[in-house]
């Protein structure tokens, strides 16, 4: 039995980043969406907030097919980087926001992690 893709693993974390950010957000984005769209998201507040969430779910999705690449063509050194990253950004998170989703971070990126260092130096 072949292990689960890690990429495949962050991409649905990123579609799930995505519905939680539409339910979570949505009085926000219908404020947004009943005004002028341009220069509606100022720097700081719920906008803000709303915005910046939402932009990480299309962001995850995208890192999580190019690590699918990775895996699928053996670019180890490419494996290793993204589950450091995922492993520190998701540890950081975790401490920092304790009832968001950044555990699943540290889990993809610690898995992901333990596989390439186990398949050789590359």
């Amino acid at each position: 039995m072949r292990p689960a893709s890690a990429g495949r693993l962050l991409q649905v974390v990123g579609i799930a980043h995505g519905a939680i950010g539409a339910v979570v957000y949505r009085d926000v984005f219908a404020d947004i969406g009943r005004g002028s769209v341009v220069g509606s998201v100022p720097d700081r507040g719920d906008r803000a907030a709303a915005f910046w969430f939402m932009a990480a779910a299309p962001t995850l999705w995208l890192g999580g097919r190019l690590l699918r690449s990775a895996e699928e063509h053996g670019d180890l050194p490419a494996q290793r980087a993204a589950g450091a990253v995922l492993t520190a950004v998701g540890a950081v998170g975790t401490v920092a926001m304790p009832k968001g989703g950044f555990p699943s971070l540290v889990g993809i990126g610690g898995v992901l992690l333990r596989r390439s260092l186990r398949s050789g130096n590359g």
